[in-house]
């Protein structure tokens, strides 16, 4: 393999499936984490939902 690595790059991708597939498609080592960050839903969203669902 030439260019900067001396190794193949091995990769945790934790957002976009397109940057994974991208890596995949070039061979590389990769790993996808389905993943989403926590979120608070206040109590006034919450009967709004209620209201609606």
């Amino acid at each position: 393999m030439e260019g900067i690595y001396k190794e193949k790059p091995a990769v945790a991708n934790l957002g976009i499936r397109l940057f994974y597939d991208a890596l995949e498609a070039q061979d590389c080592e990769c790993t996808q984490i389905e993943w989403m960050p926590p979120y608070k839903q206040t109590e006034e969203i919450d009967e709004l939902l209620d209201e609606f669902l």
